[in-house]
């Protein structure tokens, strides 16, 4: 959920960054433009964490099962 999140977010501001361009002055877009890639960064930085987060816990699941099997 917090992974769609962010990616909506992240749409949202460069849309926003694009439609007040032409309105706005031109630091607010460009303010904008970068709130969004900074939502990017959360989603790179959330992604890799989650996965790495399934990645362990098969791993401990792995490791753990396999000390029982040699019983």
């Amino acid at each position: 959920m917090p992974i769609i999140k962010l990616s909506i977010f992240s749409i949202a501001y460069k849309l926003l960054g694009a439609i007040t361009q032409p309105i706005a002055d031109e630091k607010i877009s460009k303010l904008l433009e970068q709130i969004g890639d900074i939502f990017k960064i959360f989603l790179a930085v959330l992604s890799s964490i989650s996965f790495m987060i399934i990645i362990g816990t098969t791993l401990v699941l792995k490791i753990s099962n396999s000390g029982m099997m040699y019983r």
